[in-house]
C-alpha cells in the first residue's frame, strides 16, 4: 500500500513540474506575441475606398432641399463624411471638424430619419461646417463613395479619392 502511495506521489510531482514548465513556456510565447502586435503598423480598413478610385454617380438632397450630385466634386477638394447618431467615434470626428474646419467644402451624410430628434440634432451641429443630407438604406452616395461603416471620411480631389479613413488624422494633414 505504501509503495502505491509513493509511486502516485512521484507521478503527481512529475505532472506538477510539467505543468509548471508548460505554463512558463506559454507566458514566454504570450510576451513575444504581445511585442509583435505592439510593433505592427495598424492595418487599413479594406472596405474603405482606395486612393485613386473615381467617385461614382450620386444624387442627394440636403436638409435645406438643395440637390447635391457628383458634379460638385469635379472642382477642387471636398471632404465627405458619413455619420450616425449614438456613435462615439462619430462624435469625436464631428467635434474635431467643428473645432477646426478643414477650409474646404464638407458634405455630411447622416444615417437616419429626419423625424428622429437625435438625427436632427447631429445634423444641426454639422450644419455649422457642412452641407448636410440624410441617408437611407441603399442611397446612391454610399455606393458611389464605398462608405465603410461609421464614421467614414473621404477626401475627394476633382472627383477622385485622395484619402479615406475613419478619423480626421487619417484623411487630413
Amino acid at each position: 500500500m505504501v509503495e502505491i502511495l509513493v509511486v502516485g506521489g512521484a507521478i503527481l510531482a512529475v505532472l506538477v513540474v510539467l505543468n509548471l514548465l508548460l505554463t512558463l513556456a506559454l507566458i514566454g510565447r504570450l510576451r513575444k506575441l504581445q511585442e509583435t502586435v505592439a510593433n505592427q503598423v495598424p492595418t487599413r480598413d479594406p472596405a474603405l475606398p482606395l486612393e485613386g478610385d473615381k467617385v461614382g454617380r450620386f444624387e442627394a438632397t440636403t436638409v435645406e432641399g438643395d440637390s447635391v450630385t457628383d458634379a460638385v466634386l469635379a472642382d477642387g477638394q471636398t471632404l465627405i463624411g458619413f455619420f450616425t447618431p449614438g456613435c462615439r467615434p462619430c462624435s469625436s470626428v464631428r467635434e474635431k471638424l467643428i473645432a477646426s474646419p478643414p477650409g474646404m467644402p464638407i458634405l455630411a451624410f447622416i444615417e437616419g430619419s429626419p423625424e428622429d430628434p437625435d438625427v436632427v440634432s447631429l445634423g444641426a451641429s454639422l450644419k455649422q461646417v457642412a452641407r448636410v443630407a440624410y441617408l437611407n438604406d441603399g442611397d446612391s452616395i454610399t455606393r458611389a463613395v464605398k462608405q465603410a461603416g461609421y464614421p467614414t471620411l473621404v477626401l475627394v480631389d476633382k472627383g477622385v479619392v485622395a484619402a479615406a479613413g475613419h478619423f480626421v488624422h487619417e484623411v487630413l494633414p
